[in-house]
């Protein structure tokens, strides 16, 4: 892993999140409801998508104020560890996520959205909550 793949800039942690808009905390915890709850009704594994889970789990996260370890982010997506790991890497390749070293414990590395990933899941709640309210028997608050 390059040294590029991580950063040490002033993290989101630092800065107030926002509960306004689209992507609010109780939103995001939506959303993995939702998600999880199809675990319920369908075999597992017919749903499979690491990227997704850590994507959703990086929202809520960032969100709550929390960070999330890499080893967290592995256990929760629910895959093997090398699967989990690839696919942190695509998220971190895509622009969509960053590691940052942990500057108390330099053996942990945590994820975080980047803004842009913060971003685009909040326009993909907005698409999500828009296409919901079109239909008038849904009844949104």
């Amino acid at each position: 892993m390059s040294m590029q793949a991580f950063t040490d800039r002033q993290t989101w942690a630092t800065r107030p999140v926002p509960q306004e808009g689209p992507l609010t905390r109780g939103r995001a915890r939506m959303l993995l409801d939702l998600y999880n709850a199809r675990m319920k009704f369908f075999p597992t594994g017919l749903f499979a998508d690491p990227a997704w889970d850590m994507l959703l789990d990086l929202t809520h996260a960032r969100l709550a104020g929390k960070r999330i370890s890499v080893s967290s982010l592995c256990i929760a997506a629910n895959v093997p560890a090398t699967t989990a790991l690839r696919r942190i890497g695509d998220l971190v390749g895509s622009g969509l996520a960053v590691r940052v070293k942990d500057e108390t414990d330099g053996r942990r590395v945590f994820v975080e959205l980047t803004d842009d990933g913060f971003t685009r899941m909040g326009r993909y709640l907005e698409s999500v909550l828009k296409a919901m309210s079109a239909d008038t028997s849904l009844p949104l608050k």
